[in-house]
């Protein structure tokens, strides 16, 4: 009798860790985490756009601007790496470049907004050549065909950016509450 409570409760327990590991799973689709093997960086694509044409690949980074066009949007981005876990693009200060992603679907501006960070999963089209200010500028042009816009990150407040004790009135490193006479500052707080 006891060994089958003991077996019911750990099948119980492990119902209950499967059903929690489960809920921590992530909503990120499998085709943005799983990394493309031999697929070339934004700057390759640049430098022989010709040599990729119809390539494959997986690129990522924070959105510049989105524009809709009768037929399409154009997405473009600020190419960063991608961390191997899931595909997030890793904002740096090492950019491998910028690129343009052709969705064929109307995407709402103000959700596809600036600062935003976006992987993509789509082939090599071209290349366009347009004014960064006054720079010419060569976008490698990508046809999107998955893409996940990563959410919005809180923003931290003050009190998240410091530790407990900054915050605490009644820290103070010299200050003993059983030998207040030992304190320096003994009758006064240093505050």
């Amino acid at each position: 009798m006891v060994m089958r409570l003991i077996k019911s409760i750990a099948h119980f327990g492990g119902f209950i860790l499967l059903a929690m590991v489960s809920a921590c799973s992530s909503h990120i689709p499998p085709e943005i985490k799983q990394p493309l093997e031999g697929a070339p960086s934004v700057s390759q694509v640049r430098d022989s756009t010709d040599d990729y044409l119809s390539t494959k690949v997986r690129w990522g980074g924070v959105i510049l601007n989105t524009e809709n066009k009768p037929d399409n949007s154009l997405i473009t981005i600020l190419a960063y790496p991608l961390s191997k876990h899931d595909g997030e693009p890793l904002v740096s200060d090492q950019s491998s470049g910028r690129f343009i992603a052709i969705v064929n679907k109307f995407l709402e501006p103000l959700v596809f907004s600036r600062d935003r960070k976006i992987t993509i999963i789509g082939n090599v089209l071209r290349t366009e050549t347009i004014n960064v200010g006054e720079f010419p500028y060569q976008y490698p042009v990508i046809e999107a065909k998955h893409l996940y816009l990563w959410p919005v990150e809180p923003e931290l407040s003050e009190f998240d950016r410091h530790p407990y004790w900054w915050y605490d009135p009644w820290y103070d490193p010299w200050y003993d509450p059983y030998y207040p006479w030992r304190s320096p500052y003994y009758p006064y707080r240093r505050y």
